[in-house]
């Protein structure tokens, strides 16, 4: 016999066939592909990135959310020793700052500098406040500002040097400093983090030094020669 089916509690139960797939669906909970990559993120509203918001929300997008994400680093803090020492290889960017200042290089030398005070600030955030905090990741950001000025200009530079001619310190010291910050990525992480990172504030402010010292050799030399063939007789 061909009794109808019934639910738990006795009663026949409602057969939606497949009509139930084509009652309209509550506009609410339609979503769109750009809300659905927008879901995987984390909510940046809050974040106290003023203007910049739309920058850090596209940064967290395009690298997946590792963009604004950064090394745990407890137990270490601000007033640990290996947390000072990590903080005290952001000097070497004053150093080189001031060094290319001294030199007449005041543009590298002022962007190194600004670097080196932002670079500070979001690891000392980093250190002070821990994981998925809102003030690190507007430092992180704000650093990513500062540094890819500096080395953008040191490419400039480069270029105007010539690729062909920049001497093999500069390349060896440039070649380090990136492989020690991929490192520190790698191992995003702790003492790993705090070993290879410290190396590339060391080395990127050393391959930024020493940019900077040959475009000013360079300068001087085709000013020197061009005054000098002012003078020479015809």
């Amino acid at each position: 016999g061909g009794g109808g089916a019934v639910d738990g509690d006795g009663d026949p139960a409602v057969d939606e066939g497949p009509t139930a797939d084509l009652l309209p669906m509550d506009p609410a909970a339609r979503s769109s592909p750009k809300n659905d990559v927008k879901a995987q993120y984390r909510d940046l509203s809050e974040d106290g990135f003023g203007p910049l918001l739309p920058v850090a929300e596209k940064v967290d997008e395009l690298t997946g959310g590792w963009g604004l994400s950064y090394a745990d680093l407890a137990p270490e803090t601000p007033s640990t020793p290996l947390g000072q020492a990590f903080l005290a290889t952001n000097a070497f960017y004053a150093l080189a700052g001031l060094g290319l200042a001294v030199k007449g290089d005041l543009v590298l030398g002022a962007m190194t500098e600004v670097a080196g005070v932002v670079s500070f600030w979001y690891h000392y955030s980093q250190l002070n406040f821990g994981q998925d905090r809102k003030e690190v990741r507007l430092a992180l950001l704000t650093d990513y500002f500062t540094a890819s000025t500096a080395l953008i200009t040191g490419g400039i530079y480069m270029a105007q040097m010539g690729i062909t001619h920049i001497p093999l310190d500069v390349v060896t010291a440039g070649g380090l400093s990136v492989a020690c910050l991929s490192l520190s990525w790698v191992w995003e992480f702790g003492y790993s983090y705090l070993f290879w990172h410290s190396l590339w504030h060391i080395l990127s402010a050393y391959s930024g030094y020493l940019v900077g010292q040959y475009h000013m050799d360079n300068m001087l030399a085709a000013a020197s020669g061009a005054a000098m063939s002012l003078w020479l007789p015809i």
